[in-house]
């Protein structure tokens, strides 16, 4: 799968789609305006200049959102303080909505110390995306 920030100027590839996909309520994914899916490293290759963004904003600090530097589309986010972590998101809404029908979509509430799952549905459902 191969999907495209807006200026199309970066481009990211996925060997296969997502088992899943997160929406998350954090200041951090909202702001973003992301839709993650979740893969290793490998699985995922990323062409064209991306800058990014660590926030200075709290006590511990562990993600590196990268964006396109000419239309600011959010790409990706890698763990720098896990880096032996074998995994990466990858913003989902880069691709087609169509090569994602049926994927399952988990709505998080992130904002407290807790993962609470407040609702799922699947692309293509009329709910969910």
């Amino acid at each position: 799968m191969k999907g495209q920030c807006l200026c199309r100027k970066v481009t990211v590839e996925i060997d296969e789609a997502p088992e899943y996909i997160n929406i998350c309520n954090c200041r951090f994914c909202r702001s973003l305006g992301a839709a993650w899916g979740y893969f290793r490293k490998a699985q995922v290759t990323v062409t064209g200049e991306t800058k990014s963004y660590r926030r200075d904003d709290l006590d511990e600090i562990f993600l590196d959102g990268y964006f396109c530097p000419t239309c600011g589309t959010c790409t990706h986010y890698v763990n720098f303080a896990q880096p032996e972590r074998d995994r990466m998101a990858v913003n989902t809404r880069l691709f087609e909505q169509d090569e994602l029908d049926g994927i399952e979509v988990r709505y998080l509430d992130l904002r407290g110390e807790d993962y609470i799952r407040t609702a799922t549905g699947k692309i293509g459902d009329g709910c969910a995306f």
